[in-house]
This record gives C-alpha cells, structure tokens and sequence, in this order.
C-alpha cells in the first residue's frame, strides 16, 4: 500500500470492466480477488432494475464471480422477494442490495457511503476526536495507512476516511464485497455529476480488496512498513434476536456463520507487525485472545464499543 491521497480510481466508462487478474482496481467493478472464494449456496443475482448503472453487464460479471444465477424480474412488491433462493443480490434503481427471502419484513440491505446517517456523523460526529480516530492515532495535518481487515458493510473504513486516513478495505465474502464496490461506483457517479463530491472525496481514499484478511496479512509482509494501523472488528456472537442487534448484523452472522478465528487473524496481524493494531469491542466484551498472549497498551472507549490498541515497534 502506497501513500497517497487517491486510493481509488474510477471511471464511469468503464463501470461494467471487471478484472479477474491480481492488479489493483483501476474501475468501478474491479475488486482485487487473490484467493478462490467458495460458491455462494441458495443465492441467485436479481436485476430488477435494467437502467441502473450497467446492471445486466455488471450483473453477469458477478454471476461469472460468484458462481450465481441471473434472473430478470420487474420491479414491483409482488415479486420483490424472489423465493427460489435464499439470498438476493438485486440490482434496483438506487444501487445493488441484499435481500433474505425468509425475513420479507426486512427492508434492502445496502451499502451508502452518501446515506443521511454518515454524512450527519461527518459533519457532527466529532471528526479526529472520535474514538476510533484517537484510536487509529491520525494527528495534525499527518495521515495513516490503515488496513482494515473486517470492512463489513464499510461504515468504519469510511468514518477513518473521512477524517484523512488511507483505507485499504478487505472483505472476504464475495457478496458483500459487491455490496461494498457498488457503493464505490455509485460515489463516483454522483460525484462526477456534481452531486455529494466531499462523499467522493472520501470514497478516493478507500481501496476494496476482496481476500482473506490472514491470507493478506501472510502473504504481503513487505507492506508493513507502509502500513501504520491493522484495523480488526470481529464479529461478536448475538444470541438474542432484539431490535437492538441490527438487521445488517444478522444477515452477516447467517450468510458468513459464527466468527471462529479472530484469534488467528489477531495473530497475523502481530506477525504482520504494523505500527498499531486496533480492534473494535463491545463495551463488555473480553480482549481476543492471540498466540502471543499479548495485552492491549490502551482502550478507547465509546458509548457502545471499546477500541483496544496494541502498540507494536514503538
């Protein structure tokens, strides 16, 4: 990972390129995938939406990726929950989205980096004196490179962003890294446009890898003394089905299964030996255990999180 103020380049005459090599995107589309990934069962792609951004030519290049079905459907309620599959990836007029035909009372789950919700905590949230910025330990006019090996739905990466950090976002599932490269695209299109460009702004410091977070942090030894910050945030078990654990979260948790080895990829990340290594808790929740039974050297606390931080080579 270079430093540099432009992670990511898009190109809206080029959002339906997709490349399957290991270079590092140069499109909307062009997620770097390094290792297999295993065949998504019970899950088909949707395009419900043709006008939508290249929606059947990107819908195909997904299909080719992920091992999936395409179907045409129209765009309406009665055929909004396609039954034959499980999982939905829908291609809609705002952008693409995860559906789970056996929760209907669901609403789309999707990726917006310009949703009301983060362009509010940008402007309100605090900025460098959020936690997660004091965590990361951005200072004064100086960046970080942080590595962030469990991007999710990419709302943490984003908020590290937005306060001038670079943010190379691994995610291992190929159905969420869609999700999260969609959210790429659209922020380029919009930003080209005129519309939301401190959102773009943003979006240019972020660089979507799909792979495995311990495979990377194995395999790619000599970016570590470019790489300031490994950022992890494990998924923690909810065993209660409450208003409180939100829909995104259980998706997660029954698409990807139990979170077995946070362990590991805490180990990883001390082998991998960054600067600082951050991971993202539940108020109450213990520290991850790791093979070098290391402690963290801090915690930066939030109303509902705690961020331990290891201090490595200082």
């Amino acid at each position: 990972m270079r430093k540099k103020s432009k992670q990511v380049s898009h190109s809206t005459d080029k959002a339906s390129q997709i490349s399957d090599n290991s270079s590092m995107r140069k499109s909307p589309g062009d997620v770097l995938q390094q290792d297999k990934q295993p065949l998504i069962n019970n899950a088909v792609i949707l395009v419900e939406d043709s006008g939508s951004i290249n929606a059947d030519e990107r819908a195909k290049l997904l299909s080719k990726k992920l091992g999936l079905q395409v179907h045409t459907i129209p765009a309406n309620k009665q055929k909004q929950k396609f039954s034959q599959a499980q999982w939905q990836l829908v291609f809609t007029t705002q952008g693409l989205v995860l559906r789970l035909s056996s929760e209907p009372s669901w609403s789309d789950i999707m990726v917006d980096f310009g949703a009301a919700n983060l362009q509010y905590r940008q402007q309100h949230g605090g900025g460098r004196n959020e936690a997660i910025a004091k965590a990361i330990g951005i200072k004064g006019k100086h960046s970080v490179n942080v590595v962030d090996c469990t991007a999710g739905m990419g709302t943490d990466s984003f908020v590290m962003a937005s306060v001038g950090a670079n943010v190379t976002m691994i995610e291992r599932s190929g159905v969420i890294s869609a999700l999260l490269d969609d959210a790429l695209v659209r922020a380029q299109v919009a930003g080209e446009s005129g519309e939301n460009l401190e959102c773009l702004s943003i979006c240019e410091r972020l660089c979507l890898l799909q792979q495995d977070a311990i495979l990377y942090l194995k395999n790619n030894s000599a970016q570590k003394t470019q790489t300031d910050v490994v950022y992890l945030d494990p998924m923690f078990p909810h065993k209660k089905k409450s208003a409180l654990v939100k829909k995104e979260m259980r998706a997660f948790q029954l698409l990807l299964g139990p979170d077995q080895d946070s362990a590991d990829l805490l180990t990883a990340a001390i082998n991998f030996a960054p600067q600082r290594i951050v991971i993202k808790r539940p108020a109450g929740a213990p520290n991850v255990e790791n093979d070098h039974a290391l402690q963290p050297n801090m915690a930066i606390s939030s109303k509902k999180h705690r961020f331990d931080v290891y201090l490595l080579n200082q």
